[in-house]
């Protein structure tokens, strides 16, 4: 997998986008078979980071509507 400068933060959009370039190329069969098993762990690697966001984001929420107080508070999860 690629990995990001300090500079560029992963998120979920771009983990998604690259996601999507990594399909297209599969899809097309223009690619070698080492190349595509090369993708194929970056593929899968992306969706790690991807659903690790999307837990992070779930644990935010739920804090948000178990706050029993009626406030709305978001408590860093890390």
């Amino acid at each position: 997998m690629k990995k990001n400068s300090d500079k560029e933060a992963f998120t979920f959009d771009k983990g998604i986008e690259r996601l999507e370039q990594i399909i297209n190329d599969l899809d097309q069969n223009h690619v070698q078979l080492e190349q595509a098993l090369e993708l194929f762990g970056e593929g899968i690697d992306l969706i790690k980071q991807c659903n690790g966001l999307l837990d992070s984001a779930k644990a935010k929420v739920k804090v948000l509507l178990e706050n029993g107080k009626g406030e709305l508070v978001v408590t860093d999860q890390d």
